[in-house]
């Protein structure tokens, strides 16, 4: 990712010139001009493990699919079971391909039996509209893509409830995690669920373009500070959570990265993908996600070569320095007879080949994360 100017690119959030402002350091990711730290990685990563931070995430997507075959729909295209949702609940699902592959990963909301609300990747939007849209057939269901009318942000951490809660007029306690409400922040609609991409407490709010500066510098006076994609992806990855492109994608199924839980049988529905992904959840696959550890100096990075006695045997798809165990930490494909804990094998780092062993995961587990 390298560091890029406004005028060199068309893609940035409403919040661009407030991040300047804030002195961000500025990147392209998926396409947008995005911060990627504000002061420090390490300092912003603090922040959110022990305070509160908050994230612009208005880059990605959002849809509105609505109509009488919402369900049925989201049914078929889905690996997860949508009979496990009810009305304000969400669910986290892939969206595969026919081979088992990864269209995207995504977390949609019941805001009735007829209507529901998805957040998506925001480098797959105009991948994901068209992947709904050819398969409507004669399903009763209109797919809105409302991305560019909305705005999204985040507020994590331990802190976040006690900041949000004074400017909601909503009990945030009553609010448990994967659940939604709507509600107004300073008379202003909002939805607010109790989701996030940390591994802490927190909530991801979404609400009309037009409140963002007002809805974001209210949440800044409250204490949250702005954090930025760095210690975004730190914060992901000592948590395990998937980054499209890395841990996912058009060329790894569910099941290769260790989330089969996504993958349910759904008797009597034939969802995209649902004869491989559960014929691989019963028999296994060649390779699997795994936790790793580097044993020696270094820094591990995405496509890092992995080796077991001179055999290749998997590579990185995610790697670095983990602020909050002192140690690098990394994600990685490696063959399935190798994924058992405590197994050690050498990284290709700068052509040397350093100690390296399969931990368990996740990194980190914040306790009580209601």
């Amino acid at each position: 990712m390298d560091l890029i100017t406004k005028e060199k690119h068309e893609k940035y959030t409403p919040l661009h010139e407030i991040h300047l402002k804030l002195g961000a350091r500025m990147i392209e990711f998926a396409g947008w001009l995005m911060p990627v730290q504000y002061k420090s990685i390490l300092e912003e990563h603090e922040i959110v493990r022990t305070h509160a931070g908050l994230f612009d995430i208005s880059h990605m997507g959002e849809f509105i699919l609505e109509g009488a075959d919402v369900i049925d729909f989201l049914q078929h295209l889905m690996t997860n079971d949508l009979k496990l949702l009810e009305e304000s609940k969400s669910q986290y699902s892939c969206m595969c391909y026919g081979n088992g592959t990864v269209v995207d990963d995504m977390i949609y909301y019941e805001e009735t039996p007829e209507r529901f609300r998805i957040i998506i990747n925001a480098g797959n939007i105009r991948k994901d509209f068209q992947w709904l849209s050819e398969h409507l057939g004669t399903y009763n269901v209109k797919i809105s893509d409302v991305s560019a009318k909305r705005c999204r942000l985040a507020l994590q951490g331990p802190k976040s409830d006690k900041l949000l809660a004074p400017l909601v007029d909503s009990d945030l306690s009553a609010l448990n995690r994967f659940f939604f409400t709507k509600c107004n922040l300073n008379e202003i609609p909002i939805i607010i669920a109790r989701t996030g991409y940390t591994g802490e407490k927190g909530f991801e709010i979404s609400f009309d373009i037009k409140s963002v500066e007002t809805i974001w510098n209210a949440l800044q006076r409250s204490g949250a500070s702005p954090i930025g994609l760095g210690a975004r992806d730190t914060l992901r990855l000592e948590a395990c959570y998937s980054l499209y492109g890395h841990e996912i994608s058009d060329t790894i199924t569910p099941i290769e990265a260790n989330i089969g839980w996504v993958v349910k049988e759904k008797k009597g529905i034939d969802f995209i993908g649902k004869d491989v992904l559960l014929r691989q959840k019963a028999e296994g696959t060649s390779r699997i996600l795994v936790g790793i550890n580097l044993l020696e100096r270094g820094i591990i990075r995405q496509n890092y070569k992995l080796f077991k006695n001179g055999e290749y045997i998997g590579y990185v798809t995610s790697g670095g320095y983990s602020p909050t165990l002192n140690k690098t930490i990394g994600l990685a494909f490696i063959k399935t007879e190798y994924r058992a804990i405590g197994t050690e094998f050498e990284i290709e780092i700068r052509k040397k080949f350093l100690k390296a062993i399969v931990v368990s995961t996740p990194f980190y587990r914040k306790k009580n994360n209601k």
